[in-house]
């Protein structure tokens, strides 16, 4: 996926900490001097889970430090039919498969935004899912359509590899607002206990 983490580490250039739509709050920890390859923690929170199956700017492997990950890896291909409306979360596949407009997440500075204008549109011809516990490690290419859900605080450790694409892809039904969105950045005491938390899982 991307070269080794041996070298040099320093702290990342934006040390706060933001609740990630997709559930979990992303704590950046370091970087790799002369690079952009990133080390992050992500803490999942109560109740949370993906909104919508997406890819990744970049390809990237993740330690489970507590709790427990359920992947779901996604086949698609271009609708060549007028798409089916079906339950939003997913299902078995089946000449039925749901339908899904596919749109771009573009980091910002502060926050981020969707675009919905490529107008391109998807069917799932297949899913899997597995279940990754404490202790073990996953790993997935930036291309990979997928869905996860977590435990309530569930912890991981996520190498990113350097990005290879300017915005994520994600499988929407319905509208999407494509204004500006900002993080919600999380306070200093909220940010030193999940760095306890995840001293405590290493020890």
């Amino acid at each position: 996926m991307y070269d080794s983490y041996d070298e040099t580490l320093r702290a990342p250039a934006i040390a706060a900490p933001v609740a990630h739509p997709n559930g979990f709050v992303k704590l950046p920890l370091a970087l790799v001097a002369e690079d952009s390859r990133r080390l992050f923690l992500h803490v999942w929170l109560d109740g949370e889970e993906d909104s919508q199956a997406h890819d990744h700017r970049w390809d990237f492997s993740s330690t489970v430090l507590r709790g427990t990950v359920n992947n779901s890896l996604l086949d698609i291909t271009q609708a060549d039919e007028p798409l089916v409306d079906s339950d939003p979360r997913l299902g078995a596949a089946s000449s039925q498969s749901p339908g899904y407009r596919v749109i771009r997440y573009e980091p910002r500075e502060e926050g981020y935004r969707f675009d919905a204008s490529c107008g391109e549109r998807v069917v799932v011809t297949g899913h899997r899912t597995a279940a990754v516990c404490a202790g073990d490690a996953y790993g997935m290419s930036a291309f990979m359509f997928h869905r996860a859900s977590a435990l309530p605080g569930t912890m991981t450790l996520v190498a990113r590899g350097a990005p290879i694409s300017r915005y994520a892809r994600v499988l929407v039904r319905g509208e999407v607002s494509e204004g500006p969105r900002r993080w919600r950045h999380v306070g200093p005491s909220e940010r030193r206990g999940y760095l306890r938390e995840a001293l405590d899982c290493l020890v």
